[in-house]
C-alpha cells in the first residue's frame, strides 16, 4: 500500500504531496480542485509501464475524439499544457519501496515509425491522419523502484493510429479505475464469474447484505444474449441486480473491483453516485470490509458532506480507524492536501470541511 505520494506537473498539480496515506483514502474539495486529475495520477502510476493508459484517461471524462497531433493527444496531461516539462509521480510504499514514473514528450525515432517492428497497435476510428508538423511526438513512461527494477515504455503516432512499446517490468498489482462515465455490466458479471470460480462469491454476498439484507444468493445469468448477475430475494426466482435498486448496483460494482484487485488498488470517483445518503454509513462499512478481505488500497473522491460524515462513522464503529480524508484545496495555481485523521475529524466543524 502507498503511504505517500507526490506528483509534480501533471494537470492541474504543479507540486502537490498526500500523505500519511491509509487503507482507505477520501478526497474531498471544491469544483477545479483536482480530485479527478489525482485519481489519474494514481492510475498511471500504478500501470507504470502501460503507454495506452495516457489516452484511456482522457476517455473516461469523454474525451474520445482529437485531433492525431501529439500536443493535442497528450499536451493536456502536462500542467498548463507545459509539454517541454517533465510529469513525476513519486509513491513510498509500506514496504519502503519509493517508486518513481516521469513521463515526457520526445522526438521520434526513426525505427519506432517503421512500418515492422515490435510493440501493439491502439487503432482508433477518429485517427484519421498523421500531422507532419516538426516537434515531439512520442510519449514516453520512464520507470524506476529502490527494489532495482527500471524500464521505459513509449507511445507514438503512426500512419495507421498509436503504437506502443511496453518495458517488461514485474507485473505490479492490479489496479482499477471506477469512472462516473463508464459503467459495464457485463464486466461486473465477468468480475463476479472469477471470484465464484475460486469460491469468494461469499464476500460479495456479505458486502451486498449491508445494502440487502434479503440477498442470499448470487449468480450470473444470460438475458438477452448478455451476461447478468442476478439475486435471490426470496421472491421465487432470481431478479436481476439493476431491478434491486441503483445503489445496489453501484456498491456491487464497487466490492466486485475491489475483490478482483487483491493486494492492489480501486480508484473510484464520485463513491457517492446512484447512492442514497441515508444509506452511506452501510456502504462505508461495505467498503472497508471489501476492502480488508481483499488488502485492496482504496482512494475516493466526493462532493458531499454527508459521504465524509458517514465515512467517519462507519469507521469509528470498526475495530480499525484505517481510513483518512484528504482536503484540496486551491491558492493560485497551486493545490495543497489537508490530511484529517479520526480525532481532527471528530473536532471538524461542517464549514471546516466545505467541498461544494
Amino acid at each position: 500500500m502507498f503511504r505517500s505520494f507526490t506528483i509534480k506537473n501533471f494537470r492541474c498539480f504543479h507540486n502537490f504531496s498526500m500523505e500519511p496515506l491509509e487503507r482507505v483514502n477520501l478526497i474531498a474539495g471544491k469544483n477545479n480542485t483536482g480530485k479527478t486529475s489525482l485519481l489519474e495520477a494514481l492510475f498511471l502510476h500504478i500501470g507504470s509501464n502501460n503507454p495506452a493508459l495516457p489516452l484511456r484517461i482522457n476517455a473516461f471524462r469523454g474525451i474520445e475524439q482529437m485531433a492525431i497531433e501529439a500536443d493535442e493527444m497528450w499536451g493536456w496531461l502536462f500542467f498548463s499544457k507545459r509539454i517541454e516539462e517533465t510529469i513525476e509521480l513519486t509513491s513510498l510504499s509500506e514496504d519502503n519501496i519509493r517508486r518513481v514514473l516521469r513521463i515526457f514528450l520526445t522526438e521520434p525515432e526513426k525505427a519506432q515509425l517503421a512500418a515492422s517492428g515490435n510493440g501493439s497497435a491502439t487503432s482508433s476510428k477518429t485517427i484519421e491522419s498523421i500531422t507532419t508538423a516538426v516537434g515531439p511526438h512520442d510519449l514516453t513512461l520512464q520507470y524506476e523502484d529502490t527494489g532495482g527494477q527500471s524500464g521505459t515504455s513509449r507511445a507514438f503516432i503512426v500512419s495507421d493510429g498509436v503504437k506502443t512499446e511496453r518495458a517488461p517490468l514485474t507485473p505490479s498489482p492490479v489496479g482499477v479505475f471506477l469512472s462516473t462515465r463508464v459503467r459495464f455490466p457485463t464486466e461486473d458479471a465477468e468480475r463476479f464469474s472469477k471470484l465464484d470460480a475460486i469460491g469468494r462469491q461469499n464476500e460479495v454476498l456479505t458486502t451486498l447484505s449491508f445494502l440487502e439484507p434479503r440477498l442470499k444468493r448470487l449468480a450470473v445469468l444470460v438475458r438477452g444474449g448478455a451476461p447478468m448477475i442476478n439475486g435471490d430475494i426470496g421472491v421465487g426466482e432470481l431478479v436481476p441486480l439493476p431491478l434491486m435498486g441503483e445503489g445496489v448496483v453501484r456498491l456491487a460494482s464497487i466490492v466486485l473491483a475491489i475483490a478482483n484487485a487483491q493486494n492492489g488498488t480501486v480508484l473510484i470517483d464520485e463513491v457517492e453516485n446512484g447512492l442514497h445518503y441515508s444509506v452511506m454509513v452501510n456502504v462505508w462499512k461495505a467498503i472497508a470490509f471489501a476492502a480488508r478481505q481483499s488488502n485492496t488500497q482504496i482512494f475516493a473522491t466526493t462532493h458531499s458532506w454527508e459521504c465524509i460524515r458517514a465515512a467517519h462513522e462507519a469507521f469509528s464503529e470498526s475495530d480499525i480507524y484505517d481510513f483518512r480524508l484528504h482536503r484540496l484545496d486551491r491558492a493560485d495555481s497551486e493545490i495543497r492536501a489537508v490530511t484529517y485523521d479520526q480525532d481532527m475529524l471528530a473536532a471538524a466543524d461542517v464549514s471546516d470541511l466545505e467541498v461544494r
